[in-house]
């Protein structure tokens, strides 16, 4: 079901793509650091086993890389890209006095695409809100051991999908181009990865498996190129 998705996602921002020849596109670049909201299902998932209590969450992260838009009206733009995920998650382990902490990371690599609905709050200020599907594509498994822990994350698919959601505002220059500044929340549809923790010390040897969601929120800090409007009616006029 996730190829089929991204499959037709791949298929929409080409076609979208060639057909933006035929008309005005934005290119931007953006970066977003992620956060952690325990009511946007971005907690610590725990399990307590024979005395020993596992948890593995979202620590940390960033996505980075382009955007491009088209735009439809001056109300309604179809948005779409390329970013680079890194996922960083951390694991705890307490068992009576003793408590352990250690990091892995998740590397991946994301392709949005989105509609987006404009409102005008003054001459150069734009606010937006976009709804959308983003496909997630996972490089590798993630392994990390220490002196009393193991543990195995393994990918559920190469390949997975998920909805996206966005809301921000942006500065509309007439020469320096588009500022914008917004947040994102992006919700695999299934887990992505499941984790195996492994725990031998103390004389114990336990081990358990929790799924890692890969929900994340985002602050969205974005840079749109500009494009001079003379070229513009330059390429309607030819066309």
């Amino acid at each position: 079901m996730a190829k089929k998705i991204l499959l037709l996602i791949l298929f929409s921002s080409q076609s979208a793509f060639i057909y933006a020849q035929q008309n005005i596109i934005t290119v931007g670049i953006q970066y977003k650091p992620v956060f952690t909201v325990d009511f946007l299902n971005t907690a610590d998932e725990t399990v307590s086993q024979n005395g020993v209590t596992f948890s593995v969450g979202l620590h940390s992260g960033f996505a980075a890389g382009m955007v491009i838009r088209r735009g439809i009206t001056d109300t309604y733009s179809i948005e779409g890209g390329i970013n680079y995920i890194k996922r960083t998650y951390s694991m705890k382990i307490a068992e009576g006095n003793f408590s352990g902490e250690s990091t892995f990371r998740i590397i991946g690599y994301e392709i949005p695409l989105s509609g987006l609905v404009y409102i005008r709050l003054s001459e150069k200020f734009y606010m937006n809100v976009s709804l959308g599907i983003a496909a997630d594509m996972f490089a590798s498994d993630a392994t990390t051991s220490g002196s009393y822990f193991k543990t195995y994350s393994l990918r559920k698919s190469v390949f997975n999908a998920g909805v996206l959601g966005n809301l921000g505002w942006e500065y509309r220059t007439e020469k320096s181009g588009y500022f914008y500044l917004g947040a994102s929340y992006h919700n695999p549809f299934s887990a992505i990865y499941l984790s195996r923790l492994e725990y031998d010390y103390n004389s114990k040897n336990e081990a358990v498996e929790i799924p890692l969601s890969g929900t994340y929120l985002t602050l969205d800090l974005r840079y749109f190129f500009h494009e001079n409007p003379a070229k513009k009616k330059k390429k309607q006029e030819e066309e």
